[in-house]
């Protein structure tokens, strides 16, 4: 792009002028050719339109102007009219701008060297001076055009100055010297002079005029000089400014200063060429050093050094002058510290050494400076004269005589102007004094100021008496010595604190030394005496006093003393010579410096706490950097500092504990608060990694944050679910702000511990690092159990919308938060290595829920941490020594479950070295992967070799032989399964077959055929609970997929990584097994409207299809849509029930809530008075419904908590669903009325085994029942099973068959036909059968072998009752080889209060304790302190009482000294007391909860090493679930009452199904009914009978089993009882109640007719045979609630309350499990046209109720309505009718007289034997065979003196084996037992709670269970892990259906 001309022309012009001014010319060469150009751009620069004016020389011209007009200036010595022209724009320019008058200046300057640099020197100075004379022209001129012309001075009448005059020409005569000198100029400025500063003027640089009338003899001409010099705000000017005349005017100033005081040459001052007798200078010499003063402080640092070539030294010059005396010293003074100031060491320069101090004694020897001193007013605070002093001492900082000298001023501060001649000034000097060491020792922290940090402290040490005087002392508090004292105590804060950093320092380099680093190590040296005198003298009212101490020794709260043992290595290598020598000295003053750092501090602090009110110490706690140094001080380790920091807090907050300490500074606080635990966090953090050991320092953390996590975040009132304490506050963000830097902190400092604890254990003994250790990592499951309260709050203080999240959704923050949690986990990964199981259990639980959050935040852990883990998990599957982990096989399984959620999808297609595809095949192979590969069924794994982690711990499989080709055939197809994170339903069913390593003894489930569950019995239980069902559901979130992989492999590398996947898929099984989500069930049934009506819930969409149960299901997918709609059902069901019945309703108020995604976790305070006993469990589903009653929602109860004692409210947490519903208003502060609807514990079982069952191991056999064949038993082995265990046939054959039976087996058990006695006998069984344990023998280790546990039985049964039955029986012991009795070492597991008295001493808890008292350790651990505790609670109370009325006396009191001194010294003693009892409380409660963590311990390990040794443990099923088993391999499990329990919930009897839609689809059928439907003769039957009565019998053995139960030998002699001849009652009556009619009540039904006929018929049975003790032997039977409870009613109005502890009232469904002598049985169901009869058609419940008498059975029904209501009922009827046995009665029937009592019975009908189909012939029963009750009796522990012997062999006839049923011969040796036994001795199982009780229990200490033989301790060491097992446990199940 080519240039325009005029560019080109300012190119060529700017170039012209650039070789100008390098190549000047003179006139001859300046032609026109070179003029004309420049001239004519110069002349057309336009004005500029802002002021008209055109600029030439100012910043409003470009340079190129500048230049062009600055070579002009020669045009002034040529005469033509264009010369002309341009003087008058000059002149016109210089009238308007003073910016070009400054400008013109310099250019004439600058124009000597460059455009007039080729003329002379002389011809330039003449040009110049005819040039300035032009400007004085032309200054003169502009002056007379405003009638200002030189003359006499100005009269009174002329009101005009110079400042009525243009500004530009009042600047032009100053920027001129030349034209200020002039004697015209000199005679206006006289007559004119200026009142005030001309703001038009630059404000610098200051024109140099103005510095020469800063000298003027005129006042008003000075002070206008020196406003102008005040104006310029760049001091001091730049040397480049400093040019032209400002030289000669300084010069021309010192000269004049030196004049005053005599001769120049004398005074040292310069010479100059300014005429000086032609200027007005004052002759003062103060005027004089004031106004050279002023201009000093503008000259550049340049012109103060002493100039080369002149001899003139400035500094000489000023120093010279420190000898005047007279005003103008402090000017003098004043210069020399300008000079000190700019100069600093330069000021010496060339001087000598001493030549510092000869000039300091000048100056404070002159008497013109003390006069000044005591002329010191009150407002001189901080007087410049006394500032001097640091500057002085920076000057010589680095000379030789800088102590002496700081020694000097020190000494003249605080001695010289002590005296009391400067008595007003003293404390104005001390401040100096203080600020002059305290800033010497601030600049001298680093190692190269050592000498001068010792020169401050050395003086300081001189003065130390009267600097802690001032600041502490009584004698200074008066106000004149406030600054001093602030000032003082500022200093004394300095030194201190420089002593806590020399000790930091010292102990850095220890550490160094430690390390091996070379270092040097300075032995500290510390202020001890300013310690403690600063201690001792702090006063008791000195709030600022107690500040400044409290600062300096909160910078010590970190530093503990060093241990000898930490630093050994460091103290032997000094010792050794290989560290320096000071070691040992350094770490021994180190320690007693830090015990110099607290002595006395406590004391200080108690007396200021003694002698202040609430309101001064808060005064105090609200001064800047209080709180944060209080925090500091709580959170010491040093417990002396501690409880004073806690004085002060409870004094000023009338609080005590440490835990209500942190409550109050944190809620009236906040801010400060919480920084002061963010800087001792972020110190701890520093400090502690720096260090050999910090573990003192680390307890006292994590003890702390461990209450501030309470006070922040515990329920109800904790401070961060306080929206209110959360808000940002006008003076900063508010404390919800902060909460996310409180996490990080947290977070780093557990990481730290985590990180460094495991080198701190080397220098403490293993049991304190063990509790340590323990400690800190419950500390991180508490911190962690808490985060989402944490996130909730930083996210509720600040805009959501700027988090970017829903409330509903993870929050930014959140994330953050979890992302601070990998460094922990990172570091924990290394305790997973740890010896001690305690540690390595809590290690393992925070490790856990660490991975479960991460997995619940769908956010991935560090690489680092998943390879460590995974490497951890390779160590444990090592052999040998190759170990590196104690992890077991069950936290292996659960480690590698967790692992599997963040594997990457791996599909493994081929196991050989990969080769090239056609294109085709590739397709075919990567195609699926666009849609993600579907998984492999983990059924389809092949070639298991491994049982442990494929089989569960309590079954086994077996795999037939296609089965296993099958699998093989699959596995070549997809030989490793893929693994997806999705919901379990997804997944395919798994076919479970494997392989059999081994075969294992059955598992033998007992089943009583129709005994059903009582609705009494509580307890989560059912097939089901042989898995662990959760308490509260994690609710899993939807886990984004990455990538799937598809890897070809070679078959090494598949091999490997097929055997970790297989682990994984194994661990991941078994932990949806043990732990079933059950998110989905409570997702739906909360998302349900309360409100909604109708039998069918409010289904999401379409109704699902409801299916009959089949026998047998297709797949899984199959099963879960049959039983899913039937339960959800039932779930409806029982809602719409509740809504029937009147809750109890309690007003409560939303606390605080939190969302997690669709979840809503609300914590409420309920307000209401509660119903004794009323409470809310973890399965509870509750009702909130808003007091208006239009909006409701229901919700699950997380948690309960009521206080027995005080009024604080009770607590509830509450979770609810809001996903596809509208929030109802759930509000903190809003209040809601709460009621219970139902209980979900049936339903979570329920539903946890339907969402697990796909990974059962029988998860096949129960979709496709295929039960074995009965086992083949000879007739010698089962003659030799019968006489072992002293068994009947049918038993014998059971238990030989069931030993060599695999899988399943079912065993069908009638009524009294030795059930127990048949479990017994597999028991000793099994242990026969069994070897010895092995021993595990580790390569490479010296320790003797640990033994491995033994093979072990579970016995579970569905009640409680029952399994205390079982576990008596076997606790007494069992029959074995040889008929020797065998006792097993049987343990119960379960809840203490649910057991049986008869077998609490075989609980688990039971022999804890046992182990507990015999140890030293669980003694002192055990020991309860709670009483303590309320001892020391009841006296500090009493003390603080005590103050109170004390302090209210003290203030009542006037004018009595003695009374007020007295009462002060009552006061301080009570403070004292108080504080001690503040200690021990602090110091019990730390202790105990330090015991309560130790006995938990040791109670695991012991409950470990009982469980470990037992061989038979007995369970509820759903106390089997617990985690004390999970750890447990079993080979055998027997299930009692396995039969009687829908499918999906085996309980002794089903749970009532209310929804009858549900039963119709057979949802209440029994599992052990559909696997005896597929092939009923492999089910062992149970034929003798050995507890009814033979007409009892009779009926249930033909209705129920086709005529096979038979009676055992002479049970009608054994059952005979008194009233048996009577003809109103007898063994058996059907009673036909007419009249009656059925009323309902609510869901349930009564009759009032049969309940009158049972009062009377027990009336006349006790009246007509008053000489029977009926106590205990009767029990009154129904199938409804309502009608029992009329029955009791009735009772007891008739008979008295105490007839219900003696006859039992209960359900058919309570009664189980029990027996009595008497059964009354009412059926309740009457009423014409009635054609069903509910319950009463349930065939299980019929048997029950049929099969409960022992001697009698009475009937009471009405017939009608039962024949035509049911088959079974109509059977019944006509079956009493036959025998004679059915009489129509009414309540008037056993009221009417008779006498005839003792007619002769019916004759007995011919009993009906049904033909059953054996395979051989029944062996005889044995002689010697005795039954259930021989048995228990025989182990009695005290049986009647008059009892016969039961147990006397019965002679038994055997049959012929022609015969198809055995029939019995009489027996000819027992006797008939017609009295009848003690109370409740025959009961077949003990009652329940409200039945009254045991006598047995209550017969008194002889009666009670004598305690289990005392069992030899197993040398097993518990931190060998134990060799991995292969399980195939097979699974029997005995019942009776």
């Amino acid at each position: 792009m080519t240039a325009t001309p005029a560019a080109n022309d300012l190119l060529r012009l700017k170039k012209l002028l650039n070789d100008l001014r390098d190549q000047p010319v003179d006139s001859s060469a300046a032609t026109d050719e070179i003029i004309s150009p420049i001239y004519n751009y110069v002349m057309k620069v336009p004005a500029r339109p802002a002021d008209g004016v055109v600029h030439w020389f100012c910043e409003y011209a470009d340079d190129l102007t500048v230049q062009a007009a600055t070579f002009l200036l020669r045009l002034f010595a040529y005469n033509s009219e264009r010369v002309d022209l341009w003087k008058q724009k000059m002149q016109s320019m210089m009238g308007a701008c003073c910016a070009c008058i400054r400008g013109l200046q310099e250019a004439k300057w600058n124009s000597r060297e460059t455009y007039m640099g080729a003329f002379e020197p002389t011809t330039i100075a003449s040009f110049m001076e005819a040039f300035d004379e032009w400007e004085l022209k032309m200054v003169l001129d502009s002056l007379s055009r405003s009638h200002i012309v030189p003359g006499p001075p100005a009269t009174p009448q002329q009101s005009r100055s110079l400042t009525d005059a243009p500004p530009a020409v009042v600047y032009h005569l100053v920027a001129n010297i030349h034209v200020l000198r002039n004697s015209g100029i000199q005679s206006i400025l006289q007559a004119y002079p200026p009142s005030n500063a001309i703001s038009a003027w630059p404000s610098e640089p200051v024109p140099p005029g103005i510095f020469l009338l800063l000298l003027h003899q005129d006042q008003a001409i000075r002070q206008w000089a020196r406003l102008h010099v005040a104006r310029c705000r760049t001091a001091p000017m730049a040397m480049e400014k400093f040019v032209d005349t400002y030289p000669l005017v300084s010069d021309t100033m010192m000269h004049v200063v030196s004049l005053a005081g005599g001769n120049p040459t004398t005074s040292g001052g310069p010479t100059t060429a300014f005429p000086v007798q032609t200027f007005a200078f004052s002759q003062e010499p103060a005027v004089l050093w004031s106004g050279f003063v002023t201009a000093l402080r503008m000259f550049p640092t340049e012109m103060l050094k002493p100039r080369q070539g002149t001899g003139f030294n400035l500094t000489h010059f000023v120093i010279g002058h420190l000898h005047d005396t007279g005003p103008q010293w402090m000017d003098i003074l004043r210069s020399f510290c300008y000079l000190l100031k700019r100069l600093g060491s330069d000021l010496w320069k060339g001087d000598s050494q001493d030549y510092p101090q000869v000039v300091f004694d000048s100056i404070k020897d002159n008497p013109s400076y003390s006069e000044r001193i005591q002329s010191l007013g009150p407002r001189d605070e901080k007087p410049w004269f006394l500032l001097w002093f640091l500057e002085y001492l920076r000057s010589i900082w680095s000379s030789p005589v800088f102590g002496d000298i700081m020694a000097k001023m020190v000494d003249f501060l605080c001695e010289e102007l002590q005296h009391e001649r400067f008595q007003a000034t003293c404390p104005t000097v001390m401040v100096a004094a203080a600020n002059l060491i305290r800033e010497v020792i601030n600049k001298s922290q680093t190692d190269e100021t050592v000498v001068q940090r010792q020169a401050a402290v050395s003086t300081l040490d001189i003065h130390t008496d009267r600097f802690v005087a001032i600041a502490f002392s009584r004698a200074f508090r008066d106000p004149a010595w406030d600054n001093a004292r602030v000032a003082v105590r500022g200093l004394i804060t300095a030194a201190l604190l420089k002593d806590v950093h020399e000790i930091s320092h010292t102990v850095h380099q220890l550490c160094r030394v430690l390390a091996e680093k070379p270092t040097t190590v300075n032995v500290p040296s510390i202020r001890r005496q300013m310690w403690k005198k600063a201690f001792a003298s702090v006063e008791a009212n000195d709030s600022d006093g107690m500040a400044a101490i409290i600062s300096v020794v909160a910078r010590s709260a970190h530093q503990d003393v060093l241990t000898k043992k930490a630093f050994n290595s460091a103290l032997q290598s000094a010792s050794a010579g290989k560290a320096p020598s000071s070691v040992r000295p350094a770490f021994d003053e180190v320690n007693r410096s830090l015990n110099i750092f607290r002595d006395g501090f406590s004391d200080a602090v108690s007396k200021y706490a003694n002698y202040n009110a609430a309101s001064s110490v808060q005064d105090l706690l609200r001064r800047p950097g209080v709180v944060k140094d209080i925090m500091a001080l709580m959170l010491c380790p040093v417990e002396d500092i501690q409880v004073a920091a806690q004085t002060l807090v409870g004094q000023a907050f009338d609080v005590d504990i440490r835990l209500d300490c942190f409550r109050a500074l944190l809620k009236n606080l906040p801010d400060a608060s919480l920084n002061g635990i963010f800087q001792f966090i972020e110190v701890f953090t520093h400090h502690a990694p720096s260090v050999p050991e910090a573990c003192t320092l680390s307890k006292s953390l994590v003890r702390c944050l461990t209450d501030v996590i309470e006070v922040l975040c515990a329920l109800p009132d904790g401070l961060l679910h306080d929206e209110e304490y959360l808000k940002p506050r006008s003076d900063g963000p508010g404390p919800g702000a902060e909460i996310p830097k409180f996490w990080t902190l947290m977070t780093q400092a557990i990481t730290v511990i985590f990180m460094k604890t495991p080198s701190w254990s080397n220098y403490f003994q293993n049991e304190e690092m063990i509790v340590w250790m323990r400690d800190a990592l419950i500390f991180g499951r508490d911190m962690l159990a808490q985060w989402r309260v944490f996130e909730s709050a930083a996210v509720a203080s600040s805009d959501v919308s700027a988090q970017g999240a829903s409330k509903r959704k993870l929050s930014r923050v959140g994330k953050r938060m979890v992302n601070d949690l990998k460094p922990v986990l990172l570091e924990l990964t290394r305790w997973l290595r740890l010896t001690d199981e305690e540690l390595l259990h809590q290690s393992f639980a925070l490790l856990q829920t660490l991975l479960e959050c991460f997995r619940d935040t769908q956010i991935r852990p560090s690489e680092a941490v998943l390879t460590k883990l995974n490497k951890q998990v390779e160590d444990a599957r090592a052999k040998g020594d190759k170990r590196q982990t104690r992890l077991d096989a069950s936290r292996l399984a659960k480690l590698e479950d967790a692992l599997t959620w963040f594997d990457d999808d791996i599909q493994i297609i081929s196991d050989v070295i990969p080769t090239k595809k056609p294109v085709e095949e590739q397709k075919s192979v990567a195609g699926p992967s666009k849609k993600g590969l579907r998984p492999a069924a983990p059924g389809a794994i092949a070639k298991q070799t491994s049982l442990k982690g494929t089989t569960s711990r309590y079954f086994g499989s077996r795999s037939s032989a296609e089965d296993k080709k099958r699998l093989e055939a699959e596995a070549q197809l997809v030989p490793m399964p893929k693994f997806r994170k999705s919901e379990p339903s997804r997944v395919p069913v798994p076919a479970q077959p494997v392989k059999s390593i081994e075969k294992k003894r059955a598992v033998i489930a007992v089943s009583s055929s129709s005994e059903e569950s009582s609705d009494n019995e509580s307890g989560n239980e059912g097939l089901a609970g042989l898995v662990k069902l959760q308490k509260s559901p994690r609710i899993k979130k939807p886990t984004e997929r990455r990538q799937v992989k598809v890897m070809d492999l070679p078959a090494n590398a598949k091999k490997s990584m097929q055997e970790r996947f297989n682990r994984r898929d194994d661990a991941r099984r078994i932990a949806m097994r043990m732990r079933p989500d059950v998110s989905e069930l409570h997702r739906i049934l909360l998302s349900w409207p309360y409100d909604h009506t109708g039998s069918d819930p409010p289904w999401k969409g379409e109704k699902p299809q409801l299916l009959k149960v089949p026998d047998r299901f297709a797949d899984m997918d199959h099963y879960r849509r049959v039983f899913q709609p039937l339960l959800l059902l039932e779930c409806w069901a029982q809602i719409m029930q509740s809504k029937d019945e009147q809750p109890e309703r309690f007003e409560c108020k939303i606390m605080s809530r939190q969302f997690i995604d669709d979840w809503v976790d609300l914590e409420v305070n309920i307000t209401s008075p509660l119903s004794k006993g009323w409470f809310l469990s973890e399965t509870d589903v509750v009702l909130l419904r808003h007091p208006s009653g239009n909006k409701c929602i229901l919700g699950k109860a997380q948690g309960f908590k009521s206080m027995p004692f005080g009024p604080q409210p009770v607590q509830a947490s509450i979770r609810c669903f809001l996903g596809g519903t509208v929030d109802p208003g759930l509000q903190i502060n809003t209040s809601w009325v709460l009621c219970k609807v139902f209980s979900l514990s049936t339903l979570h079982r329920e539903f946890g085994a339907l969402a697990s069952m796909q990974y059962y191991d029988y998860a096949e056999m129960i979709l496709h029942p295929n039960l074995a064949w009965k086992a083949s038993v000879d007739e010698s082995e089962l003659q030799r099973t019968a006489s072992i265990y002293n068994v009947n046939t049918p038993q014998a054959l059971a238990i030989a068959s069931v030993m060599q039976t695999d899988g399943f087996s079912l065993i069908q058990g009638p009524p009294g036909t030795g059930k127990t006695s048949t479990i017994c006998g597999l028991v000793q069984a099994f242990l026969s059968s069994r070897r010895g344990p092995a021993a595990s023998v580790q390569v490479g280790r010296s320790a003797p072998a640990e033994k491995l546990p033994s093979k072990k039985i579970l016995l579970c049964a569905p009640s409680n009752a029952a399994i205390d039955e079982v576990a008596y029986r076997l606790k007494e012991g069992v029959s074995g080889s040889g008929r020797r009795s065998v006792v097993p070492k049987v343990v119960r597991v379960g809840a203490e209060r649910s057991i049986s008295a008869s077998v609490k001493d075989i609980s688990l808890d039971t022999l804890v304790d046992q182990k507990l008292q015999a140890s030293d350790n669980g003694k002192q651990a055990s020991r309860d302190s709670s009483s303590e505790l309320s001892v020391l609670r009841a006296d500090l109370d009493s003390v603080r009482r005590q103050k109170q009325e004390k302090q209210e006396e003290l203030m009542s009191i006037h004018d009595n000294t003695a009374k007020t001194l007295a009462l002060e010294e009552d006061i301080k003693k009570l403070n004292s007391r108080r504080v001690a009892l503040t200690q021990q409380l602090d110091r019990l409660k730390d202790k105990q909860k330090s015991d309560n963590r130790s006995l938990d311990a040791i109670r695991r390990k012991f409950r470990a090493m009982v469980l470990s040794e037992a061989d038979v443990i007995c369970s509820t099923l759903s106390g089997s679930g617990h985690d004390v088993l999970e750890q447990l391999d079993f080979d055998m499990i027997i299930i009692d009452e396995a039969a009687q329990a829908i499918e999906l919930n085996p309980q002794q009897l089903p749970p009532t199904v209310i929804s009858l839609e549900a039963t119709r689809f057979d949802y209440n059928q029994s599992l052990f009914v559909r696997l005896q439907k597929q092939r009923p003769d492999a089910v062992h039957l149970l034929s003798i009978q050995y507890r009814m009565h033979p007409d009892i019998s009779q009926l249930p053995s033909r209705v129920f089993y086709h005529g096979r139960l038979q009676d055992g030998p002479n049970m009608a002699e054994k059952t005979k009882q008194p009233w048996h001849v009577s003809n109103r009652f007898g063994p058996y009556r059907f009673f036909n109640v007419y009249g009656g009619k059925e009323t309902q009540k609510l869901h349930s039904i009564s009759n009032l007719t049969e309940v009158q006929v049972a009062v009377t018929l027990f009336s006349r049975l006790r009246k007509e045979f008053s000489s029977v003790d009926f106590d205990y032997r009767i029990g009154i039977v129904s199938m409804y609630r309502a009608q029992l409870d009329e029955l009791r009613r009735t009772f007891e109005r008739t008979f008295g309350f105490e007839v219900a502890d003696k006859v039992v009232f209960n359900t058919v469904d309570g009664f189980q499990g029990q027996e009595k002598d008497i059964i009354i049985l009412s059926c309740v169901r009457a009423g014409p046209g009635l054609t069903k009869v509910g319950f009463l058609s349930d065939v299980r419940r019929m048997n029950v109720a049929l099969t409960r008498a022992r001697s009698s059975l009475f009937i009471l029904g009405h017939a009608a309505t039962l024949e035509r209501s049911d088959e079974n009922w109509k059977e019944i009827v006509a079956d009493a009718r036959s025998r004679s046995c059915f009489l129509d009665v009414d309540a008037s029937y056993f009221t009417a007289p008779g006498t005839d009592t003792r007619a002769q019975l019916p004759p007995k009908p011919t009993r009906v034997m049904l033909p059953v189909p054996q395979a051989k012939p029944a062996p005889a029963i044995p002689v010697n065979l005795a039954t259930p009750q021989n048995l228990k009796a025989a182990v009695s522990r005290k049986p009647p003196s008059d009892a016969p012997n039961l147990v006397q062999p019965a002679n038994i006839e055997r049959r012929p084996p022609s015969v198809a049923a055995p029939a019995f011969a009489p027996n000819n040796t027992s006797v008939a037992e017609n009295q009848p036994p003690k109370p409740v001795a025959g009961q077949k199982r003990p009652p329940p709670a409200d039945a009254g009780g045991s006598a047995e229990a209550n017969d008194g200490p002889s009666k009670k269970p004598r305690p289990p033989a005392k069992r030899q301790k197993q040398a097993a060491n518990l931190f060998i892990p134990k060799n991995a097992k292969k399980v195939n446990t097979s699974i029997h199940f005995l019942d009776y259906a």
